[in-house]
């Protein structure tokens, strides 16, 4: 479990965020566990230029009826026997009670997602990509009169149709408790999931970790919220394997905070809101994202770019192949050379 933090209870119960939602709104205080705190991310506030261009420029959102691969992703409510050891990302897709089933899982949408966040990460790093759980399947072409087999590695994807509304799954602590409902709470292992639920100004969360020691650090649980406002965008997946959008901002976002990504202690820390700490930003001008130059970083608070628009921590100074004495996410036992 993780260190207890040295940082003092009242920042031990602040919150870390990714949002939708005007500066200077508010949430609910959650439980903090353990040195550990949420990191949310945000949409850019209504009305500001930022996410007016952005979406005026049209996404990738989910079409009805599209099919990514010619084989069906089918269905398994439990993590599926690892095809390799050591530390894992492991694809959740959890469907709240009453909220749509639109099967990305089996449409190819959460294959492509989890691709193309690794395809961003190679390019950003050169050398590195995140250790995702996979799973290998016969699939025969239903085309060709003979019996073809093939097999196929996709992304490993337990989907389910929790009986909890959407009002029950629409943070972390409550992703978590479900998760672990259902098994899902392997210490090798962290679980980002894509849920159907709806989390008001709140794109996707993480459990954050406030400490900056490199030793025994993992949050461990990270989440989008597919039916979150409308300036999330949380279901305009990845046009394909090699192209993200603005559902894998928030994941790939989301994914670095269990990493104590952005280290409390780093030059351009967001500490000016307790609504924008643990991510980057040039002071008060997080709250206006046209106007901040950290606004194309991955771990800015708000969403308001496709994530092949963003960058990983562009000028090394704050969380990634930086010079400091404090955590880098080179050093996440989640990431692995190629």
């Amino acid at each position: 479990m993780m260190r207890r933090s040295f940082i003092s209870p009242l920042l031990a119960a602040v919150v870390a965020v990714a949002l939708a939602v005007p500066a200077g709104a508010t949430r609910p205080a959650t439980p903090v566990r353990e040195g550990l705190g949420i990191a949310r991310i945000l949409a850019p506030p209504a009305g500001s230029t930022f996410v007016e261009t952005q979406l005026a420029e049209g996404g990738s959102a989910a079409a009805e009826g599209d099919e990514r691969y010619p084989w069906i992703y089918e269905r398994s409510a439990t993590d599926r026997p690892d095809e390799r050891t050591g530390r894992q990302i492991h694809v959740v897709y959890l469907i709240a009670a009453g909220m749509p089933d639109d099967r990305f899982d089996e449409r190819g949408f959460l294959e492509d997602s989890a691709r193309s966040m690794n395809h961003w990460t190679r390019q950003e790093t050169g050398n590195l990509q995140w250790r995702f759980d996979t799973y290998t399947f016969p699939w025969d072409d239903p085309a060709t009169p003979e019996v073809d087999p093939v097999q196929v590695q996709g992304i490993d994807v337990t989907t389910i149709l929790s009986d909890r509304s959407s009002a029950q799954l629409n943070s972390v602590d409550l992703v978590e408790a479900e998760l672990i409902s259902h098994g899902l709470n392997n210490p090798s292992k962290r679980y980002l999931s894509y849920v159907a639920a709806n989390a008001g100004g709140v794109c996707g969360d993480a459990w954050y970790n406030f400490s900056p020691l490199p030793d025994n650090f993992d949050g461990q649980y990270s989440d989008i919220y597919l039916y979150s406002s409308s300036g999330c965008r949380a279901r305009d997946f990845a046009q394909s394997a090699t192209q993200p959008s603005f559902t894998e901002t928030i994941a790939m976002q989301e994914m670095v905070h269990n990493d104590a990504m952005v280290p409390m202690v780093a030059p351009r820390n967001c500490i000016v809101s307790p609504l924008a700490f643990g991510h980057v930003c040039t002071g008060a001008l997080w709250a206006s994202p046209s106007l901040d130059p950290e606004s194309t970083d991955v771990m800015f608070p708000y969403v308001g770019l496709p994530l092949n628009q963003k960058h990983l921590d562009t000028d090394h100074l704050d969380y990634f192949r930086h010079p400091f004495p404090y955590r880098d996410l080179e050093q996440s036992p989640y990431l692995e050379s190629v």
